[in-house]
């Protein structure tokens, strides 16, 4: 079946490749489309239900936002996200693709240590990137 894309959802995967260092809530994304002044307005439901395909897709990653009950949404950049781990900033909200062959060899040597299948497509550490730690290294001094 043809997939038919709505203006919506141009604008919609447009703000997210031109923010895609970033994540953001549902909440966030309509408030950032509000202050565009768009022709084109996007409700929080057509929103929800846009993210919702993308994230089925695999165009778009969701997470859970610190320790809250809300999700932040990111867009994926490049052919093969669910062939590698992701690595999150929780600091900045960076998303780094890991190298292929590294995140094979660390899922090799957690299968070999437990026996436990991990899901690549959906598997994202989170801790702090190189940029964070140097700079909260720098205001420690």
């Amino acid at each position: 079946m043809a997939q038919y894309v709505t203006e919506q959802k141009t604008i919609l995967k447009k703000l997210l490749v031109d923010n895609c260092d970033r994540a953001y809530t549902v909440e966030e994304l309509v408030n950032k489309l509000e202050n565009q002044n768009s022709a084109t307005s996007l409700g929080k439901s057509t929103v929800y239900r846009l993210i919702t395909k993308m994230v089925e897709e695999g165009t778009v990653k969701r997470f859970v936002r610190g320790n809250s009950r809300k999700f932040a949404y990111q867009i994926v950049i490049g052919e093969h996200c669910d062939c590698h781990l992701h690595l999150k900033c929780t600091d900045c909200g960076k998303l780094i693709h890991l190298d292929d062959g590294v995140s094979d060899e660390l899922l090799d040597k957690v299968r070999s240590a437990s026996g436990f299948s991990v899901n690549e497509e959906t598997t994202v550490l989170f801790g702090r990137c190189g940029e964070c730690k140097k700079t909260n290294a720098e205001k420690n001094v």
